[in-house]
């Protein structure tokens, strides 16, 4: 890695670099802390350069820039090689100490969470230039992939795995599902290591994957990171509040339609990512094992309650 590019964007912001280091884990690019001086004030940023097939995110922030500012702490956005940004030091994401917590805190910080997702989907979504999310086979194939390597690599997989997501997917169509609540702006990956909350206040990282879409896309990704009845009953209800409370309501079925569908979809797609974080060494045998039992179980909960109410893309 190459500091003197780094060094320079910061004196171009008369800031002086002082120090980094890099952050560890399964990012997609580049993360280093970043130690410095400005204004004759210590302070600290995140530096992120984007790997060259996961750079969505510069142009991500070109097109929705005041939408991105006002719920993350971007300072500076690079779009000449190499693309970084850089933001503030946010400290530790939600996803650290969350497990440990109490229920009842636990249902603050989801609330504090979804109450901040409400303020991001009452933005109106007019000229973003943002793509249209759709749902698809591509988590579904790459979850397939993932869990046919787990199979051939560990005796303990298993293949109802595999069998209970083909399942879902063709018995309910999935791939070819339309959303029914009408489309906001979306972030698009709000998983608890993408929140921080800093200054009283939530914040959203990686924007990487916003677009144009039904709310309950966001609400899904945050409810597929828990694993808790009562908080995933809890998490749908407490948004449907906050967007009465601003004045906004929606047929209840169609709430519940997106709701199922889009959490199935998700639950696969994270399922997928846990793996290939086990195999870059990140979980232990123990936590994939609990991960995907646990999305397994929720993918065919939800398959069940959605054909024994009949909420399906046919409504």
């Amino acid at each position: 890695m190459d500091m003197n590019h780094i060094v320079d964007r910061l004196r171009g912001m008369n800031v002086e670099f002082l120090g980094m280091k890099e952050i560890s884990g399964a990012h997609a690019g580049n993360i280093f802390r970043i130690d410095a001086l400005s204004e004759d004030e210590r302070v600290q940023y995140i530096y992120k350069e984007f790997a060259d097939e996961r750079n969505q995110e510069v142009e991500i922030h070109r097109n929705i820039t005041d939408t991105v500012d006002s719920f993350s702490k971007v300072v500076r956005v690079w779009g000449d090689p190499p693309q970084a940004m850089l933001m503030w030091d946010l400290g530790s994401p939600i996803k650290e100490g969350f497990d440990v917590l109490s229920l009842e805190e636990k249902k603050r910080t989801m609330g504090h969470i979804v109450t901040r997702l409400t303020s991001l989907h009452c933005v109106e979504p007019v000229q973003t230039k943002l793509p249209d999310h759709q749902l698809s086979s591509e988590w579904k194939n790459w979850c397939l992939d993932q869990l046919g390597k787990l199979c051939s690599r560990k005796s303990w997989a298993s293949p109802r795995w595999e069998r209970t997501i083909q399942e879902a997917y063709e018995r309910l169509d999935i791939p070819h599902y339309q959303s029914k609540c009408p489309s906001v702006i979306t972030h698009g990956d709000p998983h608890l290591e993408n929140v921080f909350y800093k200054d009283n206040e939530v914040w959203f990282i990686d924007w990487e994957w916003a677009a144009i879409g039904s709310p309950l896309r966001d609400v899904t990704i945050l409810m597929q990171n828990i694993y808790d009845e009562d908080l995933i009953a809890y998490v749908p209800e407490y948004y449907l509040q906050c967007m009465r409370e601003g004045g906004i309501t929606w047929v209840n079925d169609d709430f519940r339609s997106d709701l199922s569908y889009l959490y199935i979809d998700h639950l696969t797609m994270m399922l997928a990512w846990e793996v290939e974080k086990f195999f870059q060494g990140h979980l232990s045998e123990k936590k994939i094992r609990e991960i995907i039992e646990w999305k397994i179980g929720e993918i065919e909960r939800v398959r069940k309650e959605l054909e024994m109410k009949g909420l399906n893309g046919r409504i």
